[in-house]
């Protein structure tokens, strides 16, 4: 599937995916233009109807639903989009499966989900003010 798709775009276009990664064009690997054609993949691979997910990944979400009309498949993906959510660390502009206590994960066990919910940082309504 992830050769069919990156068949069915060019270079170019693929390229457009890769600032999710937060990479300057010019500075590119060979691994991370491929990186959005894997995520694509992923959409078709798991037989996704809806893909819930961040607004960084939509332009990887519209490949997706792009690679259906060259491909002439019926049924697009419905992308819902949502903004980023805060990491659970005070200052973390959003959850990173680089850093475990910053985000709750579904593998997570409870004993880990409460000792992070606990621990995560709650401004108060004067800091808020700011």
């Amino acid at each position: 599937k992830m050769l069919d798709i990156a068949r069915r775009f060019n270079v170019w276009r693929i390229k457009k995916c890769c600032q999710i990664m937060g990479r300057l064009e010019g500075s590119l690997t060979s691994a991370q233009i491929l990186y959005p054609l894997m995520q694509c993949t992923d959409i078709f691979f798991l037989k996704a109807d809806i893909c819930q997910l961040g607004v960084d990944q939509r332009k990887v979400n519209m490949l997706a639903r792009e690679y259906c009309v060259a491909a002439k498949i019926k049924n697009k993906p419905i992308i819902l989009s949502h903004h980023m959510l805060y990491g659970l660390k005070a200052g973390q502009e959003k959850m990173s499966k680089s850093d475990p206590d910053s985000a709750v994960f579904m593998e997570d066990t409870p004993e880990d989900v409460e000792r992070k919910i606990m621990n995560a940082y709650c401004p108060t309504k004067e800091e808020e003010k700011k």
